[in-house]
């Protein structure tokens, strides 16, 4: 592990108050820097940055004619470049703590996903102030199937978006030659779905902008240990913004309701369940409502969820 070339690429756009962003920044820079000694981190901004950290490399962009969003996808044209020059490739948000814990579950546990057509999987996850718990991102209903793997069983998430990927060389290699590697911008007006800002992270395992499977992995899975989630899958979202102040149901679910009890063998989708999950996506994100207000007999979403320097 110490001697992984990995590269990480991070879209950082600094707004007016910005000292506790830089804060949470910093932060998230100085745990990739642990993962190994040759780390190296590519930071997009919209601001000229400097630092004194010659692993870290701050790459300022121009917003005259492109919209402020599109800072997610800037990153894209120089990691294709690098394709032979690293081992490991992440994309990562400027708030995410990806640590050291979280980097060797991925090492040990990826490769036999990939030969089995999974992605291996993250959670985003947040404190509530108020109780103290921890609460989801991003899953806002149980997960209720499972593969199982050399007689080991996974979860399949139901969301697998965690705005973070990672991909050894081999995958990377393969995922810029997709169509997804470069967005279609012509779709944006159709599909209000996937964002732009957002579309970038989710990588090659998730939707693609218009909502429909990108066709790699059968699903996004997570190991589980005596029928429970370990914290070595979770990734802090460091604004813990949705669990003190949930959007619509993100921010609402308790990380220890993911998992379903009665969890039933899982089996690919196939092109009827793929339009079904598309209208339910897009009917959830056109309404946009807070359910949990209306609806407060509802167990399941009861609670609340639970200049830079560089040494």
């Amino acid at each position: 592990m110490k001697n992984l070339k990995i590269c990480v690429h991070v879209p950082l756009f600094l707004e007016k108050r910005k000292k506790k962003q830089l804060n949470n920044f910093k932060k998230v820079c100085n745990s990739f820097l642990k993962l190994s000694k040759k780390t190296e981190l590519f930071i997009h901004s919209n601001k000229k940055i400097k630092s004194s950290n010659k692993r870290i490399k701050f790459i300022s962009h121009n917003f005259k004619k492109n919209h402020p969003f599109k800072l997610t996808w800037f990153c894209r044209n120089l990691m294709e470049a690098q394709k032979d020059n690293y081992d490991i490739f992440i994309y990562c948000e400027d708030d995410l703590l990806f640590t050291k814990k979280n980097f060797k579950y991925w090492l040990e546990n990826k490769d036999k996903c990939i030969e089995n057509n999974y992605n291996l999987g993250f959670l985003r996850v947040e404190m509530n102030k108020k109780n103290k718990k921890l609460y989801s991102t991003d899953q806002v209903e149980p997960s209720n199937y499972y593969v199982e793997l050399q007689n080991k069983k996974y979860l399949v998430l139901a969301n697998s978006n965690c705005s973070f990927w990672i991909y050894d060389k081999y995958e990377f290699k393969e995922f810029i030659k997709t169509k997804y590697w470069r967005f279609d911008w012509r779709w944006i007006s159709i599909s209000d779905i996937l964002l732009i800002r957002e579309m970038a992270a989710v990588g090659w395992h998730g939707q693609n902008m218009n909502g429909l499977d990108m066709g790699r992995y059968s699903a996004t899975i997570v190991p589980l240990k005596k029928g429970k989630l370990e914290n070595k899958y979770f990734i802090r979202h460091l604004p813990d913004n949705y669990a003190n102040a949930p959007r619509g149901l993100f921010g609402t679910f308790k990380m220890n309701d993911i998992v379903k009890k009665d969890l039933k063998k899982f089996t690919p989708s196939n092109s009827f369940d793929r339009l079904i999950k598309r209208l339910r996506y897009m009917t959830y994100h056109i309404l946009r409502i807070n359910i949990k207000k209306y609806f407060r007999t509802n167990k399941l979403h009861d609670d609340l969820r639970s200049g830079l320097i560089f040494k």
